[in-house]
């Protein structure tokens, strides 16, 4: 069997029985997930920390060397661990950073396209500021990046008139 246009025409009953069986297992071990998922998570739990934590990084390195058998992926990782660690010390959130990066080639694609849809248009600001969503956005986006800035002037301003 090769993948491609004639999987499910020359070689429907195999395709469709591995589908199938693919089915019934996942609904055959939801029970047996939810049931255990409290123990698992209590076990994993009560296990010591200079136990647990050798073995996740013995198991990072592995998985990070098995991607493309290559040692620099290895150093990679542990360069962008020792960055997260001091990072941690240094008290940045690492949420923030998470989301910059899994969203960061998104957002990047998106804007990409916009500026060429202007480009094509004649206006560039005419791509953003035309539709009443992009304005409502661009309005919500601005006001949650100046918010503390607002914030911290309102409560100034409030503390002031207590006194």
């Amino acid at each position: 069997m090769r993948p491609g246009a004639d999987l499910f025409t020359f070689h429907g009953e195999i395709t469709y029985t591995f589908i199938i069986s693919l089915i019934f297992a996942n609904i055959l071990i939801l029970p047996m997930g939810i049931f255990s998922g409290k123990v698992i998570s209590k076990l994993i739990t009560n296990i010591p920390i200079s136990l647990l934590a050798p073995l996740v990084v013995f198991l990072s390195v592995i998985g990070s060397y098995s991607i493309q058998n290559n040692m620099f992926d290895v150093y990679v990782m542990i360069f962008f661990g020792l960055v997260g660690y001091v990072g941690r010390k240094a008290g940045f959130d690492p949420g923030p950073i998470v989301l910059g990066i899994i969203l960061g080639k998104i957002c990047e694609q998106g804007l990409v396209q916009s500026i060429l849809m202007g480009r094509a248009a004649g206006s560039l600001f005419g791509v953003f500021f035309s539709r009443p969503i992009s304005i409502v956005l661009i309005l919500l986006t601005a006001v949650s990046a100046a918010w503390p800035y607002i914030r911290k002037l309102v409560g100034g301003a409030k503390r002031y008139e207590k006194r």
